[in-house]
């Protein structure tokens, strides 16, 4: 099970249901893969760490991720949804990591003033199905459990 950049490029940046991922360890916080702009840096990782366990926290406050704020919209222990506008993601949990999903372009609003920003971002970012993304996020997570990752 070594090859964690392999999950990152192959089956979660690879399946095309999101275009950043990140593996990291639940007890450190530990980076184990990471790949794409959207990665949370360090301290926004602590607080995502702890909304894993908080439900009420993860919904209150919400997450960053790569300086970007996102809604809560479904937290569980060990499983959260996110977005913002059209972007958003998945966050599940398996025995000794969190597996991170984001998909879309949070820096773009729906206003239809930003018709050229969207469509940038749509060229660089392409549309996903949210539930792609959550179920290939939480399919990886279910993987690394059964295999006591």
């Amino acid at each position: 099970m070594g090859d964690w950049q392999g999950y990152i490029d192959t089956s979660l940046i690879g399946s095309g249901f999101m275009h950043s991922a990140a593996i990291v360890g639940l007890s450190d916080g530990s980076y184990w893969a990471y790949g794409g702009q959207f990665v949370p840096q360090p301290e926004e990782l602590k607080h995502i760490l702890k909304a894993l366990k908080d439900p009420n926290l993860a919904r209150q406050s919400g997450v960053h991720i790569g300086g970007e704020k996102f809604i809560v919209y479904r937290a569980e222990p060990g499983l959260l949804y996110f977005k913002k506008g059209a972007a958003g993601g998945t966050i599940a949990t398996s025995v000794q990591t969190a597996v991170i999903g984001v998909f879309g372009d949070p820096k773009v609003h729906t206003a239809a003033s930003n018709d050229q920003a969207k469509a940038t971002a749509q060229s660089q970012y392409p549309a996903v199905n949210p539930p792609d993304c959550n179920s290939t996020v939480e399919g990886i997570a279910a993987y690394l459990k059964q295999s006591q990752y």
